[in-house]
């Protein structure tokens, strides 16, 4: 198998494939991005300056509604977009400031502990592996939190997803208990098909609520968050606390409005096709969907191979067929001794056919094993 390459060499082979399988076309160069957002009507717009310009309310004023509440506020990231409004509800001390979150969380993992490491705040873990948060964890734990964060849907779980059902009864004993309830809605957007609900009727159960533009709406980067006018208004000099009051943004914001208007509609589809794909490959020997179905676009697919011999497959595959297959392997916790990789379906999907990704697929795990 090959030695290991850069992450800008990997880049390189990514972009100069004619197929993708996860997520959406990638853009080929920066000139390529720019471009596309040059070509939006919205583009003739003054710049947004620290916060303020027509379209980015626009963006908030759209988003707001789109979640039935009644403000909104844009951020360039969501770390500090959360970190912000964590902040918010809680006060930080030893014997304050309890936050109840899933282990698996975005906020407990990819974000290396920011809550506790720089606001001085307590996580309280609850919920089991690959398994949504239920009402049952929550009356189990040990004391009552300031605040729940539910992320919807749990990504390092497999994008799994509560009922409808918990949901609400996850929102009633929120507001029975006083708890103050926020969703990490980083792929509320996928996750909206699954519960059969409008975005607002999913955000009503919640006292906030973020977003992300650039995950499956696929956009450059920015995120915003929603609830109370009070609320949002109170977050603007935590934005500036935690470098999130930028100079400009219009790149984001632009790439944002674009992502609502041309991915927003296709969800319900790109989950479709998710599920479709996910049939056939869990029907191979030895291979493992989760979960099955999928409840998004996204699920995990677990392989009888090696995680470092599976990527080196992956890599030396897109070189010889130029078919991007990804190239993030990781231990599978499933199949003993094998990897785990996630699949996204996006209009990346529009060049191939199920049957040419599975066939992708068998020949690179059997270049694996």
């Amino acid at each position: 198998m090959p030695s290991p390459i850069s992450s800008s060499a990997e880049i390189a082979l990514r972009n100069s494939c004619s197929r993708w399988l996860h997520g959406h076309r990638p853009w080929r160069s920066m000139r390529e991005s720019l471009q596309a957002l040059i070509e939006l009507p919205e583009a003739n717009q003054a710049l947004d300056l620290y916060g303020e310009g027509a379209l980015m309310q626009a963006l908030e004023a759209q988003v707001a509604a789109l979640l039935g509440k009644p403000a909104g506020r844009f951020f360039h990231k969501g770390v500090a977009c959360q970190l912000a409004a964590l902040r918010l509800y809680c006060v930080a001390g030893p014997e304050q400031g309890s936050v109840a979150l899933h282990p698996q969380s975005h906020i407990a993992i990819d974000e290396a502990e920011a809550f506790e490491a720089l606001l001085g705040l307590r996580g309280l873990r609850v919920g089991g592996a690959d398994t949504p948060i239920t009402v049952a964890d929550l009356q189990a734990l040990p004391e009552r939190p300031e605040l729940l964060v539910l992320e919807l849907p749990l990504r390092r779980g497999g994008f799994v997803l509560p009922s409808w059902d918990e949901l609400l009864a996850i929102s009633r004993w929120c507001r029975t208990h006083g708890v103050k309830l926020h969703f990490d809605g980083a792929r509320l957007w996928e996750a909206a098909p699954h519960f059969g609900r409008s975005l607002a009727e999913i955000a009503a159960l919640a006292d906030s609520v973020y977003v992300s533009f650039y995950k499956g709406l696929g956009g450059l980067a920015g995120s915003m968050i929603v609830g109370s006018a009070d609320f949002i208004a109170a977050l603007a000099p935590w934005q500036t606390r935690l470098a999130g009051n930028v100079y400009t943004l219009y790149p984001f914001v632009l790439s944002a409005v674009a992502g609502l208007r041309d991915q927003l509609p296709r969800m319900a589809a790109y989950r479709q096709r998710a599920q479709q794909l996910a049939a056939r490959l869990a029907a191979e020997p030895g291979w493992q969907v989760w979960p099955a179905p999928p409840q998004t676009n996204s699920f995990q697919l677990h392989l009888p191979a090696g995680p470092e011999r599976l990527r080196a497959a992956l890599l030396a595959f897109a070189a010889e067929q130029g078919f991007w297959l990804g190239a993030r392997a990781v231990a599978s916790t499933r199949l003993a001794g094998g990897a785990m990789v996630e699949i996204v379906i996006g209009d990346a999907a529009e060049g191939w056919s199920d049957g040419e990704a599975l066939l992708a697929w068998r020949a690179a795990v059997a270049q694996a094993c």
